[in-house]
Parts: C-alpha cells; sequence; structure tokens
C-alpha cells in the first residue's frame, strides 16, 4: 500500500491521458482515409477496422465519429476518428 505523504497537490499535478489530436487526412470521395498528412505524412495501406459512435444525444455537444483503425505502409497501426458534426480529423492514441 502506497504512503500518504501529506503533501497537497500541486496545479496542473494530474494530466488526461488520451485526449485526440487533431490531425489532417486526405480522403477519397466515399469519404474513406487515404493518407494522415499530420505530423508528417504517412500512407494508409488499409482500414483494419471501423465503427460508429454516436453518444450523448441529449446533451448541447452529441458525439457523432466514425472510427478507423488504420495500417500504415511503414507498418504502424493507429486508430483514426472523423468527428462527423464538425467536419475534423483526430488521432486516438490508447496506452
Amino acid at each position: 500500500m502506497v504512503q500518504n505523504t501529506g503533501t497537497p497537490l500541486r496545479l496542473g499535478a494530474y494530466k488526461s491521458v488520451n485526449l485526440p489530436e487533431p490531425i489532417k487526412v486526405r480522403e477519397d470521395a466515399a469519404g474513406l482515409p487515404l493518407e494522415v498528412l499530420t505530423p508528417r505524412r504517412q500512407i494508409i495501406i488499409s482500414v483494419e477496422d471501423r465503427w460508429r459512435i454516436d453518444d450523448e444525444w441529449w446533451r448541447h455537444e452529441p458525439l457523432s465519429r466514425m472510427y478507423y483503425a488504420v495500417l500504415f505502409k511503414s507498418g504502424q497501426n493507429l486508430v483514426i476518428y472523423k468527428d462527423l458534426i464538425q467536419n475534423e480529423w483526430h488521432r486516438q492514441v490508447y496506452g
């Protein structure tokens, strides 16, 4: 068990994890991702999985996202999503 040191937490002591990061994506005519252009250009060779989340419809700002688990030419995997309300792409890093 970890002992309580009694030291008060300082401002900014907690850091949010897995926050989405905005990215630029080149899409095909159907809206599927072809390349991630930021922070550097990465060519997508396959979409391994995709799923849609529509949530919190009762809130002022509901969620509507299309997620893609993509495989890059480099062999790297990444989860990206398109915010269908804002029409913006983000990357989501887990782990």
